[in-house]
């Protein structure tokens, strides 16, 4: 016999299989983290940490901005800067559109916009999955972990640390 519920019970209903189903694969010893790809790389970023994905855009340069500032970007009537997070990592792919997918992100009370190819999934990594990420070149200094699938989880306080003053709000 099937059983009938009303709206209220199926979104009950709907929210505790969700539940279930995400606790089975993020534990408590897990982190959730946005999967970003720049040309063949792929990049995670704490999940926390994203305020928003936006829709393909193009940032709007700023005249005597340093290089890492690929401009900003008006979000709800704000202007946030945007890193240009291939130049950050020092990553040459090809351009294949004018329009660019900004990652904003929040860290202490500041916004900012990252600059990708794609967002790719939210995945979730066990704390004993990461690698330490210190191989000595430039780039590692945004590097907290890697996976054994070579996914690179960035530090939003080391790019945070990378805008001039006074250019977050």
């Amino acid at each position: 016999m099937r059983k009938t519920i009303g709206r209220a019970g199926f979104w009950s209903e709907r929210a505790s299989w969700l539940s279930r189903r995400l606790g089975a694969t993020g534990g408590e010893d897990t982190i959730p983290v946005v999967v970003l790809g720049i040309g063949s790389e792929r990049y995670g970023i704490d999940l926390p940490d994203v305020a928003e994905v936006m829709a393909p855009v193009l940032p709007t340069p700023v005249p005597g901005a340093e290089v890492l500032i690929s401009g900003v970007v008006n979000v709800h009537g704000e202007i946030r800067p945007v890193i240009d997070l291939k130049r950050l990592l020092g990553i040459e792919t090809a351009v294949n559109s004018d329009l660019r997918r900004v990652v904003l992100l929040h860290w202490q009370g500041l916004e900012m916009g990252l600059e990708i190819d794609s967002v790719e999934q939210i995945r979730w990594i066990g704390a004993g999955d990461l690698q330490s990420a210190g191989n000595g070149d430039s780039a590692s200094r945004y590097i907290k972990g890697s996976t054994k699938d070579m996914l690179m989880l960035l530090s939003t306080e080391a790019l945070f640390a990378e805008l001039p003053r006074g250019t977050t709000t």
